[in-house]
């Protein structure tokens, strides 16, 4: 069944919307290079281990953080990444309102 003719013409600003909200979104959510980062892990196992990965990778512990399990870190993204990736956590900015303050 095709579209009507007036949901064709709005489905390309539709679409523009859509990518302009994920892309900052995606913005926001990559962590600094170096600095504060949020570790989230997504598994029961990633929960039990976080803070060890952590410390391992070189990061330091600042907080827990506001989900279960998860930890607000200082380091340096290209050295944990690996470790954390392949345990089933992710890394995310903890960069307060997305302008550069920090949290």
């Amino acid at each position: 069944m095709p579209l009507p003719a007036s949901l064709r013409r709005g489905l390309p600003l539709a679409a523009q919307c859509a990518l302009i909200l994920f892309g900052l979104l995606g913005l926001y959510a990559v962590p600094p290079a170096s600095g504060r980062m949020l570790l989230l892990p997504l598994t029961d196992g990633a929960r039990a281990s976080v803070a060890s990965v952590a410390v391992a990778g070189g990061a330091r512990l600042v907080a827990k953080g506001p989900w279960p399990g998860s930890l607000l870190v200082d380091g340096e993204r290209d050295t944990l990444a690996p470790a954390l990736l392949s345990r089933g956590v992710i890394a995310l900015s903890a960069q307060m309102g997305g302008c550069g303050a920090p949290a």
